[in-house]
Parts: structure tokens; sequence; C-alpha cells
């Protein structure tokens, strides 16, 4: 499985120093490293599993950045990076994952990969599908719904989908969680992403949208409160 590493920071060396740090620890096989010097080019709406964010920058500070990107992903690990440790304390009210000063890197950044690492492995359930005989390990989370037809489900994700050959049915007992449900004939959704309902359209992360029977609607207001309390 591989995870998907973001890092914003102004300072070009603070920012190479991070990424060195990560990609001594983890095998290249297994994350994606995105770096950014500029907040403002950070996009915001693309799932990362971790996000390192320096939390002083000009234009958009990593807490206002962060604050806006919980909205959109809630299950992102955030750590904080700074140089000056009275910020914080404005940070807390976000709930980060960690922070890191920076004048102490070298000795706190391994502590925080480890944390990193444990989270990302036993916490995240997964789930497997074959394709051409290929396997593909997925998180649960990362889905956002299954579409099916001609006896085939298509499974998207934030920004891309694979299409497996096996009925809705199938694919439901295969994930077996309780954060999906059925919302229509065609449509698995995983109610954690649904962001509204409106009339007969259910909204799932911000991009994406499902149709449903209006007899589904009130079974599928139910799934939102259950899952969401």
């Amino acid at each position: 499985m591989v995870y998907k590493i973001a890092i914003v920071d102004d300072e070009e060396n603070d920012l190479k120093h991070v990424c060195h740090h990560i990609s001594d620890f983890f095998s290249s096989t297994d994350i994606e490293i995105n770096t950014y010097m500029n907040a403002l080019q950070f996009p915001i709406d693309i799932y990362f599993d971790v996000l390192f964010l320096d939390i002083d920058m000009p234009h958009v500070s990593g807490l206002e950045l962060a604050k806006e990107y919980k909205k959109r992903h809630q299950n992102t690990l955030i750590i904080f990076i700074t140089s000056h440790n009275e910020l914080v304390y404005k940070a807390c009210n976000i709930h980060p994952f960690d922070f890191i000063r920076k004048e102490n890197l070298d000795i706190e950044m391994p502590d925080v990969l480890e944390e990193i690492n444990y989270h990302l492995s036993h916490l995240h359930p997964s789930v497997t599908f074959y394709i051409n005989g290929n396997a593909y390990i997925l998180r649960k989370e990362s889905i956002l719904y299954c579409e099916s037809f001609n006896h085939q489900t298509e499974i998207h994700f934030d920004t891309s989908s694979i299409t497996v050959n096996m009925q809705l049915g199938d694919v439901e007992k295969t994930i077996n969680s309780n954060h999906f449900k059925r919302v229509g004939r065609s449509y698995l959704a995983n109610m954690k992403k649904v962001t509204k309902l409106e009339g007969t359209t259910l909204y799932i992360s911000e991009h994406y949208q499902i149709p449903i029977s209006r007899r589904k609607k009130k079974l599928v207001l139910e799934y939102m409160k259950e899952v969401h309390h």
C-alpha cells in the first residue's frame, strides 16, 4: 500500500531536510512524496495520508491551510513544523497529529515517523481486490463510493477509480464495513464521505453526486445520522 505524503514549507532547505528524513525511513515503494514551497499552490482537494506543514508561511499560514484542509479530509495526519514555539499553542485547536520543532528536527523526526508508520499500518483497515491477476490493496476509508453496471463495479476514489468484475453485493461483502451503505440499486456509498443530501442528490467529498430514489431518502438520512453521530 502506497501512502501519499505532502510537505509544505516555504524554506527550501527545511523542506529538503524533512523530505530526506521521510525517504530514509520509508521504502521508496511504500510512499509518494509531494513537496510545495507555496501554500497557495497546494492542491487542497487532493487527499494525503500525511501532511507536514510549516506554521509560519507568507500569504497563507500553516494554521489556515490546515483548518481548510481538515474540512475536506478529516483522516489526514497533520504534523506542524515550526521554528516559532509560541505558535504551537495556537495550533492545538486544529488537533494535529504531532509537532516538530525545526531546531530539533533531527531528534524529533524519527519518533514522529515511527508514530505515523504505526498509525497508518495498524489503524487503517484495508481491503484487497483482484484485477487481471493483480492484487490491489486499498484503504477502506479512501473509497468514496461504488457504482455497478453490466455485472461490474467501479470503485471511486478522490481522483481515480478502478473497475472490478464483481457485482455490487459482492463488493459490499468484501469491504465489510458499517460505514458503507446501499443508497440505491446501483450505488454503495461511504457515508463518512457524504457532505450533504439535497433533494434526491447525495453529495460525496465535494466533487461527486449520486442520485437516490425518493423512497430511499429517509433511510439515507438515517444512515447519515448514524455514521456522523
